[in-house]
């Protein structure tokens, strides 16, 4: 999910926790619980200091150890102590508490869309993604506004009480979804590798990505109909600039945060660009999150970059950039 809704989550659970007489009753212990909640909802993000170290390092590391089962223990222990010296004499049990269930609920939710984290660190590298969330939900949002707006009027702790349950009840719908429409392709493409869900903002509405031995096949699922919208062939032009092309630092970090990358060969008068794209995320035939790597003709000029593209008009940039910093 992205910060905002993790902010907002971190709220909401700060209201839930109302429910608990010992909170309700005591406002320094709810102000250390609300604290603890938000900033706690927002933890396991710490490990966007890697962007100190560029880019790429970030890309390679975050949603790593930060949201890992061990860091969220440790998250929530440091987190509970440091607003504790804040305000002492409350609560421990209590702050800790809700502080765990903000840190766990973060990660849970990361695992829930098509992202994933590396939440079994240190037991397993996997990339854990349940694929049945969009990275914004709009339908969440709205719920704890709708909560939020109910604050002035009814308890707390019972408004969001009854918003979580609706919310549970929204993911279950969602899960039943995903997993039913991903059987239902798989008995369909009985010869496919590997089948990817990309939930889209509408629930029910689906990008769908499906390798074969031979291609890839990108497509869009509504209503019980899919549509194959295009292909890329597996075939891969200039192998040995391609394996060449991994080694890069900035192309090794990309490679590290996602297991659908492929490379692409586009040659030029003046060398080769390997262009690194993410399949999971696309806008019809562009593919904003990749790696792009510049190796000259004659092997002595060399330059990468990788990150996320916004536009066409920033990949142009990005090219133009590229193209003038090996002149």
């Amino acid at each position: 999910m992205d910060t905002v809704s993790h902010v907002i989550f971190g709220f909401g659970l700060g209201a839930l926790a109302q429910i608990d007489p010992v909170i309700s009753s005591d406002s320094t212990l709810s102000t250390a619980v609300l604290i603890g909640s938000v900033v706690g909802s927002n933890a396991p993000d710490v490990d966007f200091m890697y962007r100190l170290k560029g880019k790429s390092c970030y890309f390679r590391n975050h949603r790593g150890l930060s949201h890992s089962l061990p860091a969220i223990p440790i998250l929530s222990l440091l987190l509970s102590t440091f607003i504790l010296i804040l305000f002492p004499g409350t609560s421990f049990s209590h702050l800790f508490f809700w502080t765990l269930l903000a840190v766990t609920f973060h990660v849970l939710f990361d695992i829930f869309n098509v992202n994933g984290t590396q939440a079994l660190r240190p037991f397993s590298l996997k990339w854990i993604s349940l694929d049945f969330l969009p990275l914004v939900d709009p339908y969440i949002i709205m719920i704890h506004i709708l909560g939020f707006s109910l604050l002035p009027f009814y308890p707390p702790g019972s408004v969001f009480s009854i918003i979580y349950l609706g919310i549970a009840f929204y993911l279950l719908i969602r899960l039943i979804s995903a997993l039913l429409l991903k059987r239902k392709l798989k008995l369909h493409f009985s010869n496919a590798l590997q089948i990817k869900l990309i939930p889209k903002t509408a629930p029910f509405k689906w990008s769908v990505l499906i390798e074969t031995d031979m291609d890839f096949l990108f497509g869009s699922y509504s209503q019980g109909d899919l549509w194959v919208e295009h292909t890329f062939s597996k075939k891969i032009d200039y192998p040995e600039l391609v394996l060449y092309s991994s080694k890069d630092p900035k192309v090794d970090y990309f490679l590290r945060s996602t297991h659908y990358a492929y490379p692409f060969v586009q040659k030029r008068k003046s060398g080769y660009f390997i262009y690194w794209k993410d399949l999971r995320f696309r806008n019809k035939k562009f593919f904003p999150k990749l790696a792009i790597m510049f190796i000259s003709l004659d092997n002595q000029k060399q330059v990468s970059y990788s990150g996320k593209l916004f536009s066409i008009k920033h990949y142009k940039k990005v090219m133009k950039d590229l193209a003038a910093s090996i002149k």
